[in-house]
């Protein structure tokens, strides 16, 4: 999979996201915009996939390297946007100022995204950065797992997951079994090297492919969206294995189909800044939507979108003239010694 593939499908991804968080559940529709929460498992696979390459490349030896570089980086993107969001939150709540206050470890344990593990209050982090900091960790288990064992690896982590009595949870995220196929199946990918094998695939009766691929995903996002009354422990098994396939197919269709024209390229230009957009749209939904008075749906994605891009714009600019990405890289290497 190429890096125009991966940046197409961020891009495809964090429209998801920002249909999906729409603060407008009656008038666009249950079905799909539930259904839209698929991007999470796009974001997680392409993650699992490009962490993999890494793994083989330069870390397979050295698994606590990459354990630490992966955190940096990940904090580094974040800490970008954690002072404003953290300023804001206070802004909106005074109460929060007692709160981290009260006690010395309630603002780090923030800061690194680690309030799910001690039990504190979602503030200025996020459940994603969350749960990616325990898959970061756990990530070159899973590695050498799928690499020992291949694809019998997948049942081998449902099983366990399904047997060890407790389930780490994320507020407005879920359980963590719900993701750990999907991250199997992107170590697994690059693994195999099944985009590689589908190769000889590309372009070959790509309206057959489109058609399948649309009347699959349908079929699939009704199903998903049946199945949700069901409890968390009957989730595992058909929302998340559901979700997985869901992606897979987008997946593996922007791989077999996508052409390099004008909109395929604005849409991989708009993947470079899906990491930026999912650490700026929130303010949009929680507050601007509301202090706007914007109550029509479509404009309100559309304008989040614009604002999003626009900041995200900004941000980039800004990182450009200060050198942010080089000196955080260049700190890193001096920080591991590589």
């Amino acid at each position: 999979m190429s890096k125009d593939d991966t940046w197409f499908l961020k891009g495809v991804a964090i429209l998801l996201l920002l249909y999906h968080h729409l603060p407008f559940d009656s008038d666009w529709g249950f079905v799909p915009k539930s259904g839209a929460r698929v991007c999470v498992w796009i974001f997680i696979f392409i993650s699992a996939y490009g962490f993999t390459l890494q793994m083989k490349d330069k870390y397979e030896k050295k698994p606590v390297r990459f354990i630490l570089k992966r955190w940096l980086l990940l904090y580094s993107q974040m800490w970008f946007f954690y002072l404003f969001n953290l300023t804001v939150h206070i802004i909106w709540d005074h109460s929060l100022i007692d709160y981290f206050t009260s006690s010395f470890f309630n603002l780090p344990i923030d800061m690194l995204g680690l309030y799910n593990l001690f039990g504190k209050p979602e503030i200025a982090s996020y459940w994603y950065v969350n749960f990616l900091i325990v898959v970061i960790v756990l990530f070159p288990l899973l590695y050498y797992l799928a690499k020992w064992t291949s694809w019998f690896s997948i049942p081998i982590v449902v099983l366990v997951t399904q047997l060890i009595p407790y389930k780490m949870e994320f507020l407005h995220g879920g359980q963590l079994n719900y993701y750990l196929v999907i991250v199997m199946a992107g170590i697994l990918f690059a693994q195999q090297g099944v985009f590689e094998k589908l190769e000889r695939f590309k372009h070959k009766k790509d309206f057959i492919v489109t058609v399948g691929s649309l009347l699959l995903l349908s079929v699939l996002m009704v199903v998903r969206y049946i199945l949700l009354p069901q409890t968390e422990e009957k989730w595992y098994l058909s929302i998340g294995p559901i979700s997985t396939l869901m992606a897979l197919i987008i997946v593996m269709f922007v791989y077999l189909c996508r052409t390099d024209g004008k909109i395929s390229k604005l849409i991989q230009k708009l993947g470079t800044h899906s990491g930026n957009i999912f650490f700026i749209h929130w303010f949009f939904y929680n507050y601007l939507i509301y202090v706007l008075k914007i109550g029509i749906p479509v404009l309100g994605f559309v304008c989040c979108f614009a604002y999003c891009l626009g900041v995200s714009l900004l941000v980039e600019f800004i990182k450009k003239k200060t050198d942010y990405n080089n000196k955080i890289r260049k700190g890193i290497k001096i920080l591991l010694r590589e």
